[in-house]
C-alpha cells in the first residue's frame, strides 16, 4: 500500500514538473514573439516606410526640391537598405541563432559581442576556459540566449561602459557570468523581472540549470548561470 501511494505521488510530481517545463517553454516563445513584433513594428517597418517615401519622392518629383543630387539621395537609400538588412539578420538570429550550431558557443558569442559593440558604446570582453567539447546543442543555445538577453539589458537599461562575459567548462557544467559596470537596480523590488530577468531564469531551468541575478543601485549587475553540459 505504501509503495503504491509513493509511486502515485512520484508520478504526480513528474507530471507537475512536465507541466511547469511546458509553461516555461510557452512563456519563452511568447516573449520571443513579442520582441519580434516590437522590432518589426518600431524599427523595420518604420525604415521601410522612410525608404518608400524617399523613392516615391525621387520617382514623382519634376524638379529637385533638395540641394542633394539624385546620386546623393540614392546613396542614402542604399545605406538605409544596408542597415535594414542588418536589422533583419539580427531578428533572424534572435529567432534561431544558427551561428551557435555552425561555429560553436564561444565564436557565436564573439560574433554577438561584435554586433553589440557596433551598435552601442559598450566594450564587451569574453573570457572562456576549459573544454567545451561535451557541451550539448540545447545547453549552448540556452547559454547564447542568456548572454544575448543579458547584453541587451546592459545596452538598454544599465548605462554601462563595459561588460564582461566569463565561461568556465568543468565538472560537467558550464558556469557563465555576465557582469557590467552600469548603474544597477534594486533586484528585490516588485517588477524587477520586467527587465527580462525572468526569461533568463526560465531558459536556464528548461535545460536543467539555474540562473541568479545580483544587482544594487550604483554597483552594476551580475548574472550567474550554471548549466549541465549534456542537457
Amino acid at each position: 500500500m505504501a509503495f503504491t501511494v509513493a509511486l502515485a505521488m512520484a508520478q504526480r510530481q513528474r507530471q507537475r514538473l512536465r507541466q511547469q517545463q511546458a509553461l516555461l517553454v510557452a512563456r519563452a516563445h511568447e516573449e520571443e514573439r513579442a520582441w519580434v513584433a516590437s522590432e518589426l513594428h518600431d524599427d523595420v517597418l518604420q525604415r521601410v516606410a522612410l525608404v518608400r517615401a524617399e523613392v516615391e519622392s525621387l520617382w514623382t518629383a519634376e524638379e529637385p526640391r533638395s540641394p542633394l543630387t539624385v546620386e546623393d539621395r540614392l546613396r542614402g537609400i542604399n545605406a538605409e537598405l544596408v542597415d535594414l538588412a542588418v536589422a533583419v539578420r539580427r531578428i533572424a538570429a534572435r529567432l534561431h541563432p544558427t551561428v551557435v550550431d555552425q561555429l560553436g558557443l564561444v565564436p557565436a558569442l564573439e560574433s554577438l559581442r561584435d554586433e553589440v559593440e557596433r551598435g552601442a558604446d559598450v566594450d564587451v570582453r569574453i573570457v572562456a576556459e576549459g573544454d567545451q567539447s561535451g557541451l550539448s546543442a540545447d545547453a549552448a543555445r540556452a547559454a547564447y540566449r542568456i548572454v544575448q538577453e543579458s547584453l541587451r539589458n546592459v545596452v538598454r537599461h544599465s548605462g554601462a561602459r563595459t561588460a564582461r562575459v566569463a565561461l568556465s567548462f568543468s565538472d560537467g557544467r558550464l558556469r557563465l557570468t555576465v557582469e557590467d559596470d552600469g548603474g544597477g537596480f534594486d533586484a528585490s523590488r516588485q517588477g524587477a523581472d520586467g527587465l527580462g530577468l525572468a526569461s533568463l531564469k526560465e531558459r536556464a531551468l528548461i535545460v536543467g540549470g539555474t540562473a541568479e541575478v545580483k544587482s544594487e543601485r550604483g554597483r552594476g549587475t551580475v548574472v550567474q548561470v550554471s548549466l549541465p553540459l549534456d542537457s
